[in-house]
């Protein structure tokens, strides 16, 4: 029962923080409670088992047998990391809305549930429940967008829904195809992984899987629900999109296709790359034009996440260990700059840059920490940006030195609107009322924990490497195994 208690407790929570009516308070220490929990549950487990091989923990439990349905979970060290850091970035939300009166109850629900869905993503290996966590995580993220939004909050959620909610329908098709070709009716991932399917066939299923997981990355032309998700969602809302839903179409393009579709993946895996080379100039360039600071950060996600998408598809070691640094290093990077605008909005109720400036005079800690997360953001030496995308661009070398350039350009285009962005908000003069309230120490406290982590992992990267490295290894070995 180990690993269900990652996904039980959230969840569980969730409805014990439902229940607390108007005391918002209980809500909050709930909430709070269980992610810390659940942490120290992990860490433990991990700890204890970690020289065990391959994976850390594994557990199977029957669910419906007659249906070929079984709950099936494990954990390696990237599974291990994305849930460390599902509840961390859950921790941080609930801290940020520890004073929340607006449904308080309902928001640290949401939160939970959030959670739970995406440890049911990280840890699932039966293909129906991993779906089943993938379309359960749209519904608490719809609410955080539709609910506490801004002003055109529900057409935001309503796109997000409709994007996501088609693409899944490509996931689910492909999973119920494996289920009734196999020579057992059995949605085992492992199981499924040692079948012999036709090239053809996986080239199909494959995209099936795809279409759910690029759209939730996101990759161009499968973006257009996160600029206007990001601009109408409440802080905690962008900081769980940015940090940890976008990680899960990163996490089932890195774990699936190398697992279960080989050679299809060597078939597909050139227009991935040059998916990504798009995306990765296209978010740069139309980050440039931005005048809203929440959008011009999505518009930076597309961008990184393409860097990703590139990193997997070049399925070389170098590139698959940058793609997996890169999703750890934007998390922190990203959830700290929404966290930065939105306690910005909260203060002068806006985000057009040019009606922004003088943060180095007026509220230096602001100013200190979007400097550092600016530099994270422009993948600048010392942090894990720079160590993730510098991987990436070092495999991508070994693969097509065209894609590479192409990413050192996207580099050269991210100075542009970093340094604009920088400076509109730092630097000058507000043409507003000027920030004079600075970070709080509820506000301070999320913002050193995420520097922290942009700083340890870009000056110790061993740490992180060390925790991909069986992941790395498994999803080359399969690549190479099935090499033409």
């Amino acid at each position: 029962m180990a690993l269900t208690l990652l996904i039980l407790f959230p969840f569980l929570g969730g409805v014990f923080a439902l229940l607390a009516g108007k005391a918002e308070a209980t809500a909050a220490r709930i909430a709070a409670a269980v992610f810390l929990i659940c942490g120290l549950l992990t860490l433990a487990w991990v700890v204890q088992h970690g020289d065990s091989g391959r994976w850390i923990m594994q557990s199977r439990h029957a669910w419906a047998p007659a249906l070929g349905v079984n709950i099936i979970l494990a954990i390696d060290g990237l599974s291990f990391i994305l849930v460390a850091l599902s509840l961390a970035l859950g921790l941080l939300t609930v801290v940020l809305s520890w004073n929340s009166t607006d449904r308080a109850p309902l928001l640290h629900a949401a939160l939970c549930w959030t959670v739970a869905a995406s440890n049911g993503v990280f840890l699932s290996f039966d293909l129906v429940v991993f779906v089943f966590f993938w379309e359960m995580m749209l519904i608490p993220a719809f609410l955080l967008i539709a609910i506490w939004g801004h002003a055109n909050r529900e057409a935001a959620a309503m796109k997000f829904l409709i994007f996501n909610a088609i693409a899944g329908l490509g996931l689910l098709a492909a999973v119920f195809w494996i289920g009734a070709t196999g020579p057992t009716l059995s949605f085992d991932a492992f199981e499924v992984a040692k079948r012999d399917i036709p090239v053809a066939a996986q080239i199909w299923l494959l995209l099936g899987f795809a279409l759910a997981f690029m759209v939730k990355l996101p990759a161009p032309p499968f973006h257009a629900w996160l600029p206007d998700a990001h601009t109408e969602a409440p802080t905690v809302g962008s900081i769980l999109l940015a940090g940890l839903l976008l990680k899960t179409g990163a996490y089932g393009l890195f774990r699936f296709p190398a697992m279960l579709f080989p050679e299809g993946m060597h078939v597909l895996a050139p227009w991935g790359m040059a998916l990504g080379a798009f995306g990765t100039i296209y978010g740069a360039l139309v980050a440039c034009g931005q005048t809203d600071a929440k959008r011009l950060v999505a518009y930076t996600s597309v961008a990184h996440m393409s860097v990703v998408l590139m990193g997997i598809c070049g399925g070389v070691h170098f590139s698959l260990m940058g793609a997996g640094i890169v999703m750890v290093a934007h998390a922190f990077s990203a959830s700290a700059l929404f966290l930065l605008i939105g306690a910005i909005h909260d203060r002068v109720h806006t985000r057009d840059l040019r009606e922004l400036g003088g943060l180095q005079r007026s509220a230096p800690r602001f100013a200190a920490a979007f400097a550092l997360f600016f530099a994270a953001t422009l993948a600048m030496p010392g942090t894990a940006n720079f160590l993730g995308e510098a991987l990436v661009i070092t495999g991508l070398f070994q693969v097509n030195w065209v894609y590479a350039s192409i990413t050192l350009v996207s580099l050269v285009i991210s100075v542009v609107y970093g340094t604009r962005l920088f400076q509109r908000i730092v630097f000058g003069t507000a043409r507003k009322t000027p920030v004079s309230l600075d970070l709080s120490f509820r506000e301070l406290g999320p913002v050193i924990a995420l520097a922290i982590g942009t700083l340890l992992f870009g000056l110790l990267p061993q740490f992180l490497m060390f925790g991909l490295d069986t992941a790395v290894n498994s999803a080359v070995d399969s690549l190479n195994a099935a090499a033409p």
